[in-house]
């Protein structure tokens, strides 16, 4: 009788793990239009802070001035905020008039001859205990860097999904993004400041599909 054939070898482990967020209840921070509760819209996102245990404290609003003139970045507490993503107008709704909330986000100095524009449109300082996302390195536990922040996915309960992360030439000099499960970042003091970790090597990053616009989002997170 012949010998039975050796079994074929197991299959490769997945090195990373992905979700479909539907886009119809998920929507990007970044630059959405942000409305009153009466629909009139006072200006747009560009930030959001976080503290330690990933919990979103506050988004940075800049309120539209006139022609670009006068306009100001000030923070509000992240639970006055209503999100829609599906919505037609503005996805995101004030639900607290802003001049009933903390006045102590708002720009000190005012606009007058002598006081430069940067002054007066200076983003207000963080908290003690929150980073800002926008623009912020996400890197591995030896120092080495996953892609920077370029946008935060959030859903219809207000609660971020994923972050966009711009990893071009991490792998390659192609310029390119993916999406990173919001799950997947966890945040560490170090010299005073958070910082986001995320445990995604260049494989696992080469592994990821990339995140575009127009197309259905996958978002990554490394296997366990």
């Amino acid at each position: 009788v012949a010998p039975a054939p050796p079994p074929p070898p197991p299959a490769p482990a997945p090195i990373i793990v992905t979700r479909t967020l539907d886009r119809n209840t998920t929507h990007g921070l970044l630059d959405s239009e942000v409305q009153k509760l009466d629909g009139k819209v006072l200006g747009r996102a560009i930030d959001m802070t976080a503290d330690g245990s990933g919990t979103p404290r506050q988004m940075i609003v800049n309120l539209q001035g006139f022609l670009g003139i006068g306009d100001r970045k000030v923070g509000f507490p992240w639970t006055a905020f209503r999100f829609t993503p599906n919505a037609k107008g503005a996805p995101i709704t004030i639900t607290t008039p802003p001049n009933q909330l903390a006045a102590t986000n708002r720009p000190k100095p005012s606009a007058s001859l002598a006081t430069p524009l940067a002054a007066v449109t200076a983003a207000p300082a963080v908290p003690p205990g929150q980073m800002e996302l926008m623009d912020a390195d996400v890197e591995r536990p030896n120092g080495g860097k996953v892609g920077r922040v370029i946008d935060v996915l959030i859903d219809v309960n207000a609660q971020p999904q994923a972050v966009v992360l711009d990893v071009s030439g991490i792998i390659s000099p192609d310029r390119r993004a993916i999406a990173a499960n919001w799950s997947a970042l966890r945040f560490i003091a170090k010299d005073k400041t958070l910082r986001p970790l995320m445990d995604l090597d260049d494989a696992q990053i080469k592994a990821s599909p990339t995140y575009e616009a127009d197309k259905p989002i996958r978002a990554v997170s490394p296997a366990p």
